[in-house]
């Protein structure tokens, strides 16, 4: 075999590939900061060593065998596997070497992981255990050292031992799970962070050549990175409406400004909703860009959010920002939104890029700024799987704004706040949390708003509503409608606009329905749940931002609005929920001082079903539910704006001596252990059911979707689903159904989509499946 030169891919010479991956990696590594690069000095020869071993066990005869003709290779697929001969190899290459046990460690991690994943440390040592008939034994023993020492440039003759001798040596002479344990948690956590840049900077560079084709490869090396500048956000807020808050917002900029630390790496954000803070993260991240910028690496932002109508939302604003047609939703090198709404085209310096390209700058997030949602910045943070794990060093020398912080479940704040913080070390990022009701998750965070004092002189200066709590005496639905309806034509006479938000889908739509029938089409009445697809959603929250003042409306909606949506209503009517909801949902109230000090009023009512069961309770967690009702317990009645500060502040106290703020995730983060699946921990674990909502002008994307389906080859099959991702996603209602719902009934299952029939679905009230009970009704 050692006079046939080796293979790494059918048309590829083994070396040839190593010699890409390596041009890739280097030109990774030096986009990074200095300081990244060399505060672990041995960074630079790992990353060297892991290039050249990654496929040391593509030597084997078996997958020279296999590669030379892969759809007629009929032996052992796992004689040809390579991964683990790779791992053992270069394991035991790097003890010839007389590398750090633990630094061996993050290279055996990431080469025995580079198509499986991040992998326990069990898994892990399970991956260099073989059974005595393995038919990798076999290929061991027949490898060639001087043909790889040839193609990998490591001197592999030197390597000594049987593939059991590295497992052996690493697990139990040096017994690496001690060692690992011996770290502190934030050391461990640190070291993770770096093998992650490491195993990162791997799976993108082993890509890189293979997705882009000469010319492209050429332009991905040489990329030159544009000057953004804070002056944007200046020029930005000219153009915007005047508002009676405007004065207010320019001296929250200015204070800013004064307060920007360029040593502070990691910051919180604590203001009154409605003050612009989107504008004042752009203003900070722009700034931070530009100073990083100067003393060597220009970061990307990373703009991460909690929902998809307000990611849309921020999107907008920086294409405003950017001056991009906000009416051009494919991806740039400037701009990017990843999420599982976005549109999969991408376009470098204005010229549209082929599939293949796209998919490729889209996984790797290669533009200036991106926004995405905590589910895609948590997962590149935390999830084992390489397409996340490929996106992790993007997350070194960034800048990360997290908005709206308060909607992060409290059992992810110990990870979260560890992590975010290790980034600023491990990898020179810089990070800004956000939120109106701060959950003070970033352990020593600068709060840019000043201390204690200044921020309450902040929050002082916003007298926007009246909050009037009526939870105390729980009310049955049927009164509240009977409450409601004379309020309604009080509302109307006056060109009121009502936000009344419910806990559930079947809650809400009731009392839309009625609503909608006693105003008779006066009055706009909006429904806005996820019952509704997320295009009607975004048509009706901007339908609601059109309306021009004095003009009436009435949105019942669920929390899918409470968070950051940039709607201005008069009077807001909520259901009861945790304390943070309450006064994230008051921010939708007198919005931008339009009705002046205490304007606007905020109605808390407590509802129950017919069967006297609360409505609260089928949602949220009955501890923050009751921490919510202690803290508003000794309170009056009516309280003003000013008092959100101090409310919150008790809230978010008893939240983290109460509940479990997740160490045990930090934990097995840290020392490599198994850990709960990172969207669970967002969404919890509820069976989902999904529906695909097509009208009849729509009809072209069944087309295109069962065109995808019918492609033989999977990855080419897969490939065109992934583009039609986001136009799905888009027209997708997703419900929790009992064991006993029959999608069948609604539904024809094209693929793995079940495509909703006629009748089922209307713009305006969403999904409809008639009194079928089999839904539950916990769902929002």
């Amino acid at each position: 075999m050692s006079e046939m030169p080796l293979l790494s891919h059918p048309t590829l010479l083994l070396r040839q590939h190593i010699e890409q991956v390596n041009t890739a990696a280097t030109f990774l590594f030096n986009t990074h900061s200095e300081k990244v690069r060399t505060q672990r000095t041995e960074t630079a020869a790992v990353l060297t060593a892991l290039v050249r071993g990654h496929d040391l066990g593509k030597g084997s005869r078996a997958f020279q065998s296999y590669i030379r003709n892969p759809e007629k290779y009929r032996g052992d697929y796992r004689a040809k596997e390579h991964s683990a001969l790779s791992a053992a190899l270069t394991l035991l290459w790097a003890r010839q070497q007389h590398l750090e046990p633990l630094t061996i460690l993050a290279l055996t991690q990431a080469i025995a992981g580079h198509h499986a994943g991040f992998a326990t440390l069990e898994y892990l040592e399970n991956r260099l255990r073989l059974d005595d008939d393995d038919p990798l034994l076999m290929q061991w023993e027949q490898l060639d050292y001087t043909a790889l020492t040839h193609a990998s440039g490591l001197e592999c003759t030197e390597i000594e031992g049987e593939f059991e001798d590295a497992r052996r040596w690493l697990f139990r002479r040096q017994d690496i799970e001690e060692k690992l344990h011996a770290l502190s948690i934030e050391e461990a956590v640190h070291f993770r962070l770096w093998t992650q840049f490491l195993f990162s900077l791997l799976l993108e560079a082993d890509k890189a050549f293979l997705a882009l084709s000469q010319e492209n490869t050429q332009r991905y090396l040489q990329v030159t990175r544009p000057a953004l500048s804070p002056e944007c956000v200046t020029k930005r807020i000219t153009d915007l409406i005047t508002t009676p808050l405007d004065d207010l917002r320019q001296q929250l900029r200015l204070q800013l400004t004064v307060n920007i630390n360029h040593a502070d790496h990691y910051c919180t954000l604590t203001l009154p909703t409605g003050t612009g803070k989107t504008l004042l993260a752009a203003s900070w991240a722009l700034a931070q860009r530009e100073q990083m910028a100067q003393t060597g690496v220009a970061p990307r932002i990373i703009i991460a959010l909690p929902f998809l109508s307000i990611v849309d939302q921020t999107e907008k604003e920086y294409r405003e920002l950017l001056g991009i047609d906000v009416n051009h939703s494919v991806q740039s090198d400037l701009l990017l939104s990843s999420h599982s709404l976005s549109q999969r085209e991408y376009e470098w310096e204005g010229e549209k890029l082929g599939t293949s390209y796209t998919r490729f700058y889209l996984d790797t997030w290669r533009s200036e700024i991106i926004v995405t949602t905590f589910d895609q910045l948590l997962l590149a943070l935390l999830s084992p799987r390489t397409k996340h794990q490929m996106r992790h060093h993007v997350l070194m020398d960034a800048v990360i704004v997290l908005d709206e912080v308060q909607t992060l479940p409290c059992q992810l704040w110990d990870v979260v706040d560890h992590v975010l913080r290790g980034l600023t070390i491990e990898g020179n990022s810089r990070v800004l949390l956000m939120s109106a009701t701060q959950p003070a998750l970033l352990t020593g965070a600068q709060e840019l708003a000043g201390d204690a004092a200044q921020i309450t002189a902040i929050f002082n200066q916003f007298n926007r509503y009246q909050l009037i709590f009526r939870h105390r005496d729980m009310q049955c639905i049927d009164d509240f409608i009977a409450e409601l309806l004379p309020r309604l034509d009080n509302w109307q006479a006056h060109g009121q606009r009502v936000l009344i938000t419910l806990n559930t889908r079947a809650s809400a739509k009731t009392i839309w329905q009625t609503v909608r029938t006693h105003l008779a089409d006066t009055t706009p009445v909006y429904l806005i749940t996820a019952d509704v697809t997320p295009n009607d959603r975004i048509i009706k929250i901007d339908a609601i931002k059109a309306l021009s003042i004095g003009k009436p409306c009435v949105v019942v909606s669920t929390q899918t609005i409470e968070a950051g949506v940039d709607i201005d209503m008069d009077i807001v009517i909520r259901d009861f929920a945790p304390l943070d909801a309450l006064i994230q949902i008051a921010g939708r109230c007198n919005r931008n001082n339009r009705l002046g000090e205490k304007g606007g009023q905020v109605e808390i009512v407590s509802l129950v079903n017919l069967k006297d069961q609360a409505y609260t309770t089928m949602i949220y967690d009955a501890v923050l539910l009751d921490i919510t009702r202690e803290v508003l317990a000794q309170q009056p009645e009516q309280l003003s704006e000013k008092s959100v500060l101090d409310l919150g502040q008790a809230y978010f106290d008893l939240v983290k001596a109460r509940k479990s703020t997740g160490a045990e995730f930090t934990r097995a983060f840290a020392y490599w252990e198994e850990m709960p699946d990172i969207q669970t921990l967002l969404r919890g674990r509820i069976q989902q059911i999904s529906f695909l909502v097509l009208n009849a002008q729509e009809q072209w994307l069944l087309v295109k979707l069962k065109a995808a389906l019918d492609i033989t080859e999977r990855w080419d099959r897969r490939e065109a689903l992934r583009t039609l991702a986001g136009e799905l996603q888009r027209r997708t209602v997703t419900v929790y159904a009992r064991p006993t719902f029959h999608p069948e009934d609604y539904a024809q299952l094209v693929g793995a989509f079940w495509v909703l029939k006629a009748g089922y679905y209307h713009s305006d009230s969403g999904l409809d499946f008639g009194d079928d009970e089999d839904l539950t009704t916990c769902f929002f």
